[in-house]
């Protein structure tokens, strides 16, 4: 059988399989049965078949009375990278799965930080969706900090996006006549305006991929320098990272920068994470700084 004629129900089945030999080291048939809901037999099925895939990657264990990980154990249906694991934590951590859901067989103690702030109003995410997908205008009473005025906006979403805190809205503010983010939850009341539909301008920033480029900071010492780029996985000693010019600002403060602080003209070159721009002048003539 080979992999591209599985049925993707199966084909789920196997990549279970894999990540329990992966992160448990076992993988039985009763656990196969009761995460899926199938019967012995098929869950007996499934280990064999893919087991005749893949021979190498585990053997039957008659003291255990399971199947166990070879030590030559090499992934076939999964990456079998961490974040593979963790993105199960993170689901149940948030709520988005209960315990029996996730994959991971024991879980371990764990936390991870939660963002607190306003819930998105599910009407507010579906409306601008679908003027994304229709292009259609909105007419939106918005709560800015930025600015006092309590008029509605009339906007032409094109996008969304997150800056790993807060999800925004990328549209076209038909008012100041320019392209803005808006964050999702502080959007109070939103409406489809049909009759005041047209095609704004392309958003350049969104369209246009810059390079950010780091690097350790020069005052480190060797050691300190050569683990960071180890922690970071810099090939020459350089982070590169290609972003949208209108996530540019987010990605900074990602990675430590305050865009607001200057110096000397320019965006302050110092990071809470030890890291500086290598690009510094190209960086600060992109990055369109927000109030």
């Amino acid at each position: 059988m080979k992999h591209e004629t599985i049925k993707p129900s199966q084909r789920k089945r196997y990549e279970f399989i894999e990540f329990q030999l992966m992160w448990e080291g076992t993988v039985g048939r009763k656990l196969l049965k009761d995460k899926f809901e199938i019967s012995l037999q098929q869950a007996t099925l499934d280990l064999t078949s893919y087991l005749d895939l893949v021979p190498k990657n585990m053997a039957y264990d008659p003291r255990q009375r399971t199947y166990v990980a070879r030590s030559n154990f090499r992934p076939a249906f999964v990456e079998g990278e961490a974040a593979e694991y963790l993105q199960h934590l993170e689901m149940l951590h948030h709520g988005y799965r209960a315990a029996d859901e996730i994959w991971p067989a024991s879980v371990p103690q764990f936390d991870a930080v939660v963002a607190s702030s306003r819930k998105i109003d599910p009407v507010t995410l579906k409306t601008v969706l679908r003027a994304i997908r229709d292009r259609h205008c909105v007419e939106v009473m918005y709560d800015s900090l930025s600015s006092e005025s309590d008029s509605p906006r009339r906007l032409y979403p094109h996008a969304i996006a997150s800056d790993g805190h807060r999800w925004h809205m990328r549209a076209f503010d038909g008012d100041k006549n320019r392209h803005s983010d808006f964050v999702l939850s502080r959007i109070e009341k939103i409406a489809t305006k049909k009759g005041n539909d047209q095609e704004p301008p392309r958003d350049e920033e969104w369209s246009n991929i810059v390079d950010l480029r780091l690097q350790s900071d020069p005052a480190l010492s060797d050691r300190q320098r050569e683990r960071l780029e180890i922690e970071y996985n810099m090939s020459s000693g350089e982070l590169l990272l290609k972003v949208r010019q209108a996530m540019l600002f987010y990605y900074l403060r990602f990675y430590g920068f305050n865009p607001h602080e200057t110096e000397e003209g320019m965006i302050r070159n110092k990071s809470s994470f030890s890291l500086c721009i290598k690009n510094l002048e190209e960086v600060d003539e992109c990055i369109g700084r927000r109030s």
